[in-house]
């Protein structure tokens, strides 16, 4: 690859890693907040620390391009034989360069301005400043007021601060709701606030092993007119944190359906299930009013009976101590509960390849893996429904 792209790779790359740096960034200190830490100290209030904040962001976000610029300059002068550069550009290269050139120092110029601007009375006309106006009460007549209410409930230890993603933190204290964002927060008061969880979508996230995550996409609505609504995204997990520090129960629209992992994995188990074999029902004069042994409430409804073929992925046969083995046990299992017990004997940090992996028999140990594990005749989840 030639050198200025690679030139380019690595300053966009450090530009995007800049505006949303990672968990594992963050925790090396190479973040705007930790390297203008002399500048940004949040002992002198929250409210305080995000306006600077929010601020110094807008100047260094702004001074990218024109940083670009330089450093193509820089690099142009510093390997002048390796940069390979048009020779003999075009008038609509040289003008589209200039127009990049101008735009860059252009917005420099204006993120100064603007920064100017909100520091002006105090710091005032910044948005953060206007936002907490609009909250003004008897007796918090003014933004500085309200701020102070902030700071000092921030301190306390009551709070709760949840990250939603790489720009954006949630903090909950004993009367606010604080949604920090890249430039400008949101901010309610909890009492006139209710909060809408109105969808839920699953992410593969990857930590110490692929998994699935649930994340739940909630809604801030004011009760009055003069509040600001906003949306908020969180881990499912963090849901219950999040409900116990307000004043009012988070209100679940119908859509809206909690599901664990192993919740989730007993409906992939099923859709598996219901593709192999359906083995005719030879125990029905032993077993038509028996129940599940495990939840006692199911029917047995799944056999263990050998079907694969005791081969790898790769086609090769797979030695005696690794194959499945017959099951002469009688259904004793609801397939509910054989495959939260499958889930059960896996590693669970291995959680992308349950499926894949072998299990033994609750009664007799006998090995066996999903392939294996086949539905009775006339007690299918379809024929039972009927």
């Amino acid at each position: 690859m030639v050198p200025h792209l690679i030139y380019c790779i690595v300053f966009v790359m450090i530009c995007f890693f800049t505006i949303f740096p990672t968990t594992e960034i963050e925790s090396s200190g190479l973040t705007l907040n930790h390297l203008c830490s002399r500048y940004l100290v949040i002992e002198h209030g929250f409210v305080q620390y995000h306006i600077k904040a929010t601020s110094a962001k807008l100047l260094i976000h702004s001074a990218m391009p024109i940083g670009f610029v330089l450093f193509v300059w820089l690099m142009a002068w510093i390997n002048p034989d390796e940069l390979m550069l048009l020779t003999d550009p075009t008038d609509s290269a040289k003008y589209a360069w200039n127009i990049f050139c101008s735009a860059s120092g252009a917005s420099l110029l204006c993120a100064l301005v603007t920064v100017f601007y909100w520091s002006q009375d105090g710091w005032s006309n910044h948005p953060m400043a206007k936002k907490l106006h609009s909250l003004i009460s008897p007796a918090l007549p003014d933004w500085h007021s309200v701020a102070t209410n902030i700071n000092d409930e921030y301190r306390r230890v009551t709070k709760i601060s949840i990250r939603c993603n790489a720009i954006s933190t949630l903090v909950v204290t004993d009367s606010w709701i604080v949604k920090t964002n890249l430039y400008v927060p949101n901010i309610a008061l909890k009492s006139d606030t209710v909060l809408i969880a109105y969808n839920i979508d699953t992410q593969d996230v990857v930590s110490d092993t692929l998994e699935s995550v649930e994340f739940v996409n909630i809604a801030a609505q004011p009760l009055e007119t003069h509040g600001e609504s906003f949306n908020f995204r969180i881990n499912a997990q963090q849901f219950s944190q999040l409900e116990n520090h307000l004043d009012r129960p988070i209100i679940l629209r119908p859509s809206v359906k909690f599901t664990s992992l192993m919740e989730r994995f007993v409906a992939v188990f099923k859709e598996q299930v219901a593709l192999n074999p359906v083995i005719p029902n030879s125990f029905e004069s032993r077993s038509a009013d028996d129940s599940c042994l495990a939840c006692l409430q199911a029917q047995p409804n799944v056999t263990i009976t050998k079907q694969c073929l005791d081969v790898d992925g790769t086609g090769a046969i797979l030695p005696l101590a690794e194959r499945c083995q017959p099951c002469g046990c009688r259904p004793l299992w609801c397939v509910a509960c054989l495959a939260t017990w499958f889930a059960n004997q896996q590693q669970q940090s291995e959680r992308d390849t349950w499926l894949s992996r072998k299990s033994t028999c609750p009664m007799c140990r006998a090995k066996f893996c999903i392939l294996d594990v086949c539905y009775i005749e006339s007690r299918t989840p379809q024929q039972n429904d009927d």
